[in-house]
């Protein structure tokens, strides 16, 4: 099983921007993930139209892939 972690921000225009970053530590707290989205902000790093002004919402996603065998 796979997980990510998922940062969603908006931006100056309204839109959505998304950050996804794979395997993440376990025992990630949400103080960590909103610090590190603040610090994303903060530090205005991304060519975004509009910019990345705020946090929208973050989440882990988990996946896990089940091959299909052929014959």
């Amino acid at each position: 099983m796979e997980t990510m972690l998922e940062m969603v921000f908006n931006t100056g225009t309204g839109r959505r921007f998304r950050i996804t970053l794979d395997n993440p530590r376990p025992n990630l707290t949400p103080a960590e993930v909103q610090a590190a989205m603040e610090q994303v902000i903060n530090a205005d790093i991304f060519d975004v139209d509009g910019g990345v002004t705020e946090i929208n919402s973050a989440q882990i996603i988990t996946t896990q892939a089940e091959p299909i065998l052929f014959d």
